[in-house]
């Protein structure tokens, strides 16, 4: 009987416990992308700046595990981060930046987004009671430029076009003279 009555007890508790849903962020290194989906399946992408070489945002599945909207960092004379999501021991955090030119790996191993995204993300997490955050991609990401690969003979440099020397035969020929 005592059986029984911890069973229905157990029943009824897991029954009425609600489940909180969760946000799902993803933070893609390679493509400097975020996604954040909620549960209801609404879902954004935003450009982001991970941290650059020497700095890298390290992969793998963390938590949100503190949360504060004006936050300013102790260890970068006292750089504004903004709607900061911390999801490291390290201190790295999902965080608004007013720097310009997003998309490119920029931080000291943050994940910065602009302002009104991180806004927007901070009171996703908060509604919805924490977030997993799930980083891919290559740390090697940090250390890529933008520049065109060099030349090599299967990829040969681009050279400016020459005049081409008219025809021997209109040399001698004034109206048949190129024109260009």
């Amino acid at each position: 009987m005592k059986v029984i009555s911890f069973l229905v007890a157990l029943v009824t508790m897991l029954m009425t416990t609600t489940v909180q849903s969760k946000i799902l962020i993803k933070i893609d290194l390679d493509s400097q992308r975020l996604s954040a989906t909620k549960a209801s399946g609404e879902m954004v992408v935003w450009k982001i700046s991970s941290g650059r070489s020497g700095y890298e945002t390290p992969i793998g599945h963390f938590s949100v595990m503190r949360m504060e909207k004006d936050h300013h960092s102790d260890e970068y004379d006292q750089a504004p981060m903004p709607y900061a999501l911390f999801f490291s021991p390290r201190g790295l955090a999902i965080h608004g930046t007013f720097e310009k030119g997003l998309g490119r790996p920029a931080s000291h191993g943050c994940v910065r987004l602009a302002v009104p995204h991180a806004q927007q993300l901070y009171n996703w997490v908060e509604e919805e009671g924490g977030a997993q955050v799930d980083i891919i991609g290559s740390t090697q990401a940090a250390g890529r430029r933008s520049v065109p690969p060099a030349a090599t003979s299967a990829n040969p440099p681009l050279r400016r076009s020459v005049r081409p020397e008219p025809p021997e035969s209109a040399q001698d020929d004034v109206e048949s003279v190129w024109r260009f």
